[in-house]
């Protein structure tokens, strides 16, 4: 996926990176530059608060000295924009302390959470997807099969992956 930033800086301002003031616009709404390796704080920069955050990935970092940081990406519930950036995971975690944050689904270090919990694994399949052509023969197979795993929350809630 190639994402695309239109960057709106303050009058008179020339710096890029933005920096205090600038709003850089995504696909899906207000949102931080996606490669930056600086630590920021959690929240919308359009909304100008934390307290509509989702959060829904976090990924671990390599090892490095002082305080735990971690990749996190998560949305405004608010106004739809989408953020991912380095994140003291203090602050992580006092926003995934509230509850109305872990709504529907999570990834957090390879596993998929949903209604709070863990999902467990349900079982494997085999999906054929086929994308027949016209100009060519029918008898000839178009078709590829990938592997998935199946997903399952206690409330029923199914997922399936590809392994």
């Amino acid at each position: 996926m190639v994402l695309e930033y239109i960057v709106c800086l303050p009058a008179g301002s020339t710096s890029y990176p933005p920096s205090n003031g600038a709003i850089m616009y995504g696909i899906s709404g207000p949102s931080l530059h996606r490669l930056t390796q600086e630590t920021r704080a959690l929240g919308c920069l359009h909304c100008g608060s934390n307290e509509y955050v989702a959060i829904e990935s976090i990924d671990s970092l390599p090892p490095h000295p002082g305080e735990l940081h971690v990749e996190v990406e998560y949305a405004c519930r608010r106004c739809q924009g989408s953020y991912q950036h380095r994140a003291r995971f203090r602050d992580v975690a006092a926003i995934l302390n509230r509850t109305k944050t872990l709504e529907g689904l999570f990834r957090f270090a390879g596993e998929y959470f949903h209604c709070g919990e863990a999902m467990r694994v349900e079982g494997t399949g085999v999906r054929n997807i086929h994308a027949p052509l016209p100009a060519r023969e029918p008898e000839l197979d178009d078709g590829v099969s990938v592997g998935t795993r199946v997903l399952r929350c206690r409330c029923g809630f199914r997922l399936e992956l590809p392994n």
